[in-house]
């Protein structure tokens, strides 16, 4: 089962279970894996990636609150680790939902569960080098569009992430984590985050005006509004450039709308206000020329962000 094309990749794994750490490291050699280091410590783990370009991390979860997922956080938020975008495959030996719910939602790429064989380890990989899922941001999430192809469809909503492991094993050099392709990903993650804040605020105000004498929705009437003002905040923290001021000023004149509606019996009127201002900053938050101004619209982007990629980190990551 020894596969050529991954005798280059550097691989990364962390257990605090010696045996079965050992276990893992030999699958990998079986699948070609030869340039691998291990540890049992999470602090290590974290130093390894900060010192240099590893291209797959294995990661075991042990426990909820161990440090695994909250190391996965930092990794997609550019707090640890030189590659946001790294491919990252967890392992646990707990299928509780508990404990599995936060690690999908950690922008891990996968999640294997004990025992399992060579060849489903194998599988998993092979998926991560010729079918990685597209990422996805929203005001809390960063990672790996869980949805399938089918239900994806031709939803503009993601982006083809760095890959680091496929690059390796196909000898594809231009779909390497290099700092140019990692900020043309950020700006391209930063512009679908104001896309998708902006469509959730619409959501809201649409509810909140078509359900206008709804008992059940006028019960949560002040806790829409609050979603509304929190997403509101977030859109505003994903505008570092001072070339969208248009953007900041309607969403500025949202808040202004949902301000006076606070505290306030609503009528039609009002909640129509509030639907047209949601509606306005989602069409102005729409992505123009979703492919044929891509590369120039990435290229403008890139040159008024200049070297202050930490600002562009946290718009797209918060």
């Amino acid at each position: 089962m020894e596969n050529d094309q991954y005798h280059s990749s550097s691989v990364l794994i962390f257990d605090i279970n010696r045996p079965v750490r050992k276990q893992t490291r030999s699958v990998l050699n079986i699948l070609g894996f030869w340039k691998i280091d291990e540890t049992d410590d999470l602090e290590d783990a974290r130093h390894a990636l900060e010192a240099r370009q590893i291209d797959l991390v294995l990661l075991a979860v042990a426990a909820e609150g161990d440090g695994v997922v909250s190391l996965v956080n930092d990794i997609r938020r550019f707090r640890c680790g030189v590659d946001p975008f790294l491919p990252v495959l967890l392992t646990t030996w707990d299928s509780r939902l508990p404990l599995v719910r936060p690690v999908i939602e950690s922008g891990a790429d996968d999640l294997l569960i004990h025992p399992f064989s060579t060849a489903t380890m194998g599988q998993r990989i092979r998926i991560l080098v010729r079918n990685r899922k597209p990422f996805v941001v929203t005001e809390d999430y960063l990672g790996p569009d869980r949805r399938d192809a089918e239900a994806r469809g031709d939803d503009a909503g993601v982006v083809e992430v760095p890959n680091a492991l496929r690059a390796k094993a196909e000898g594809r050099p231009d779909l390497a984590p290099n700092s140019n392709f990692i900020q043309e990903t950020l700006t391209n993650l930063r512009r679908l985050k104001i896309r998708n804040i902006a469509r959730k605020i619409w959501v809201l105000a649409d509810l909140l005006k078509q359900s206008f004498g709804d008992p059940v929705v006028a019960a949560h009437f002040d806790a829409k509004l609050d979603e509304i003002l929190v997403s509101a905040s977030s859109f505003r923290k994903s505008l570092p450039h001072k070339d969208e001021a248009g953007l900041a000023q309607l969403c500025e004149s949202l808040v202004q709308v949902v301000a006076r509606l606070q505290g306030e019996s609503p009528n039609e009127k009002s909640l129509e206000l509030l639907e047209k201002s949601a509606l306005a900053l989602r069409v102005a938050s729409q992505l123009e020329n979703d492919a044929s101004g891509a590369a120039s619209e990435i290229s403008n982007a890139m040159s008024r962000m200049g070297d202050s990629r930490a600002s562009l980190v946290r718009a797209v990551v918060g």
